[in-house]
């Protein structure tokens, strides 16, 4: 019988007219010395120097094809009709062959951008099969409702694109969606949530989690007023929100004085968050739930990210390790 061990070995493969070298492993007969055919090793070294061409020229993998399409709810056939392909070139795509220059960049569009598909589908859904249409539009939202929630939401995002990563943003990215999700957690768990008071839970969260884990949770600035620390454009936040139809500001007048609170309108998304991200939202509303605006107000006014900034600027989340709840 023989016998044979495995190697690493260095192997050149030729993709698309360009070398490419990639250590592998390969079957030898150990008498002999000679290398032995081994199908699936084969198989493997082919794969590897394909995911190294693809790494080197930005091309998008069968897994992330597959992901992709999955994330539209369609099957090949329908996936294939949505970009005007054969199902045959999705097949292929997702089973290990290159795409061309041009498929590669809209499937890459559509990775990062499930939008892009809007226009496609408006050409082609009458092609596509009753149940694709279902799929696509409960997956990516078609109505012109759902088309005036993305436009606002794209607006805003892009609003904050100046304060994307740096030390006011938290070293995060601003994600309206995520921010939306933490103001309901606070207006469902807060029975007449007024704004002063949602303002310091979101605040305390953002630059607490900052502190745990040194980036923010929703990318957010957050600017110096007289009432506190605030979202930066928070009015502008909050009528997003209601114009979603996610929250509801509920006014009420007492004779003597007015005020407002939220009611939220949608149920929180915790799949939109890690299970560290939950625990400090759930830790900020044990220590603030029965604090009202006033205590709370006054509280944030002791911190140094308050006291060592003037009315209307920014406040770096370098802050964050000097905030009062870290030591109580």
């Amino acid at each position: 019988m023989m016998r044979t061990e495995v190697k690493l070995i260095d192997e050149t493969y030729t993709i698309r007219g360009e070398k490419v070298d990639v250590v592998t492993s390969a079957r030898f007969d150990v008498d002999s010395g000679e290398q032995v055919f081994d199908e699936k090793l084969d198989n493997e070294a082919i794969l590897s120097a394909f995911d190294k061409y693809r790494n080197n020229h930005g091309i998008i993998s069968p897994e992330r094809i597959k992901k992709t399409r999955h994330s539209f709810g369609l099957s090949q056939r329908d996936f294939a009709t949505l970009l005007g392909w054969s199902a045959t070139t999705i097949a292929t795509y997702e089973t290990g062959s290159l795409p061309s220059i041009a498929n590669n960049k809209i499937l890459l569009a559509l990775e990062g951008d499930p939008d892009v598909a809007l226009p496609l589908y408006d050409t082609s859904k009458e092609s596509m099969t009753e149940r694709g249409r279902a799929a696509f539009e409960e997956n990516v939202g078609t109505s012109e409702v759902e088309k005036s929630k993305k436009f606002i939401e794209k607006g805003i995002n892009a609003l904050f694109a100046n304060t994307n990563y740096s030390e006011f943003s938290g070293y995060n990215a601003f994600d309206l969606k995520k921010f939306s999700n933490m103001v309901l957690y606070f207006v469902i768990k807060v029975p007449k949530l007024t704004k002063t008071k949602l303002n310091k839970l979101l605040f305390y969260t953002d630059f607490t989690h900052f502190a745990r884990s040194t980036i923010s949770m929703s990318g957010v600035s957050y600017a110096r007023l007289p009432h506190g620390p605030v979202p930066d454009q928070y009015s502008l936040l909050y009528g997003s929100m209601e114009s979603a139809n996610l929250i509801v500001e509920k006014e009420i007048s007492t004779g003597k004085y007015d005020w407002s609170y939220y009611v939220p309108k949608a149920d929180f998304n915790a799949k939109l968050f890690s299970k560290e991200e939950l625990v400090v939202m759930h830790d900020i509303l044990e220590r603030f739930k029965n604090m009202n605006a006033t205590a709370i107000s006054a509280l944030s006014h002791k911190e140094d990210a308050w006291i060592d900034n003037d009315n209307a600027e920014l406040i770096s989340y370098d802050y964050a390790n000097s905030l009062s709840v870290l030591n109580n």
